[in-house]
């Protein structure tokens, strides 16, 4: 692949576990307990800082994090101020670490990680920091991000999708092995209809992950809604507490502010950005969920990057009933067995099981084509338009692409990556078979006539001049928009041997030796029968000469 590609390994494994979230700024205090440093694993320590630190602290550390603008004036410690850091003690750096900032007078926004992390790793964070603010990254992936275009495709979800070169299929989105516990139904129907960002530096902190846009149907939406309703482990609802509501929301309001959860979520319009708005939970979530994950996040979401701040199950309740208001929602109505049974298909064929991986282990094969050779093939003005608003080329295939709400500086960066994805042990053209910026009129009229039924009958597959023959789910891709889509040459690597670009594709070698070619057409000659068909295809769109070079 191409020399973004040879060196992948570099970063991709780690880069894009890109996780992080929560931890805000260092402050001065006595020190307390004296663990010993141990040495750190680079790599081990770049992941764990990346999910729970970089969303406040800042991917390099130094404290310029996205959720850092909205701690008002308690802004995240730079830890690569060598100075600063320089004058703490390893026994100081580690409390502040474990116990937070208000257990030494500090930040308040600063939670308490030892829940969350073992004191090996708060050793580990140490060391790290450390490294930090020696003016040098304590991991090579800090120094050297990895191609736009290609952490994107990661976070995206592209590989789940498509194989592209050595990209690692990953999840990127959150485990739905139980989300009939998690959401409720209503809310979880529109959202299949209408995805929109729920956490605003991805569901893995600092990744641009989001929920594509499936163009679902209604009956899909809510089939869809009721498979994933089924999906439950049995987490009890609770009750409002009526003659104590008012005074538990009362408490859940002191323990929101005592815990500083305002630090990364939004409750009233204020707030963080790091994890969801709170405004919206009461439509979006069961309290039995919420009132457990409060207590222990990680129990329940194991790469969840909420700390564990030691709330107790009175405290759960009181914060589930302030931020419900205390209006707990009516239970769901039993979903459709029949609607479940199609929204498991449609999980199944959307390839949900990629971004989503849970026990169930419902993962499928790849379900789009292989991207690894598409800068060979594809036109970039074209690739830009249909990440933009795609459209389908392949009829036959059960997955459809997603939009994902791209902006133009993403929708550059994909189409450039995709452009890079070439093949460098394809031999080039010679010269003679290369596309000279021109299409031949005796040329189309000569292809023509070998794409009719008589000779090699294009048509019984592709829709072109005439419409194929059987469903439409068997077709081949539409060549009435390959002046578009393909380069010319492409075409004609592809003619001279399709096994060789797609191995096992339905597509048949017309021109395999030197007699394969019809003898009344062009002399027999294959070469030129071979380039008659590359211009009869460039002209079927429609596409004049100038437009193809």
């Amino acid at each position: 692949m191409s020399a973004f590609l040879a060196g992948a390994d570099v970063w991709r494994p780690r880069v894009r576990l890109a996780l992080g979230l929560l931890v805000l700024g260092l402050s001065v205090a006595s020190a307390a307990e004296k663990p010993a440093t141990a040495p750190a694993d680079p790599r081990r320590s770049e992941a764990v800082y990346r999910r729970y630190c970089a969303v406040c602290h800042g991917p390099e550390g130094k404290g310029d994090g996205p959720n850092a603008p909205f701690l008002e004036d308690d802004q995240p410690r730079d830890l690569t101020d060598s100075r600063y850091i320089g004058g703490l003690s390893d026994e100081h750096l580690y409390r502040v670490i474990a116990e937070g900032g208000q257990a030494i007078r500090g930040s308040r926004f600063m939670p308490p990680w030892r829940w969350t992390l073992s004191p090996s790793q708060i050793r580990e964070m140490v060391t790290f920091i450390r490294a930090l603010s020696a003016g040098a990254p304590a991991s090579p992936s800090l120094a050297a991000e990895p191609p736009a275009g290609a952490t994107l495709a990661v976070e995206l979800g592209c590989p789940v999708c498509h194989r592209i070169g050595d990209l690692e299929l990953m999840p990127v989105g959150p485990n739905l092995s139980a989300d009939g516990d998690r959401v409720q139904r209503a809310w979880l129907v529109q959202f299949l209809k209408t995805p929109h960002t729920i956490r605003s530096f991805g569901y893995h902190p600092l990744s641009r992950s989001r929920m594509p846009d499936f163009r679902l149907s209604d009956e899909e939406a809510v089939s869809l809604a009721d498979y994933l309703i089924t999906r439950q482990r049995g987490i009890p609802e609770p009750s409002p507490e009526s003659p104590r509501a008012a005074a538990l929301v009362q408490r859940g309001r002191e323990l929101f502010r005592q815990y500083a959860c305002r630090a990364c979520h939004t409750r009233d319009g204020t707030g963080g950005r790091a994890g969801p708005d709170l405004d919206t939970v009461a439509q979006r979530l069961k309290p039995g969920w919420v009132m457990r994950f409060i207590r222990d996040p990680q129990a329940v979401d194991c790469v969840s990057p909420m700390p564990h701040l030691g709330v107790g199950e009175d405290g759960a309740r009181a914060i589930t009933h302030y931020l419900f208001d205390a209006a707990f929602p009516q239970p769901d109505s039993p979903p459709s067995a029949e609607a479940a049974r199609k929204g498991f298909t449609l999980y199944r064929a959307l390839g949900c099981g990629g971004c989503h991986w849970d026990e169930s282990n419902e993962v499928t094969d790849r379900i789009g084509p292989d991207l690894s050779g598409a800068g060979d093939r594809l036109r970039s003005e074209w690739v830009s338009g249909f990440l933009t608003q795609s459209t389908a080329i392949r009829l036959w295939l059960t997955a459809r692409m997603p939009g994902f709400r791209l902006t133009e500086a993403e929708v550059r960066a994909l189409a450039d990556f995709i452009a890079n994805l070439k093949d460098p042990a394809t031999p080039p053209l010679p010269e003679r078979l290369r596309f000279s910026g021109s299409i031949s009129e005796a040329n189309v009229q000569a292809g023509r006539r070998l794409a009719s039924r008589e000779f090699l009958s294009c048509s019984s597959c592709h829709l072109g001049e005439e419409q194929p023959e059987g469903s439409p789910e068997e077709w081949a891709p539409d060549l009435r928009i390959s002046a578009q889509r393909l380069k010319p040459d492409w075409i004609v690597r592809w003619l001279l041997d399709p096994q060789r670009l797609a191995p096992g594709t339905k597509m048949p070698s017309f021109f395999s030796d030197e007699t394969s070619g019809p003898e009344e057409i062009l002399e027999g000659d294959e070469e030129r029968q071979i380039l008659a068909l590359r211009d009869y295809i460039l002209s079927l769109g429609g596409a004049r000469s100038g437009e193809l070079r």
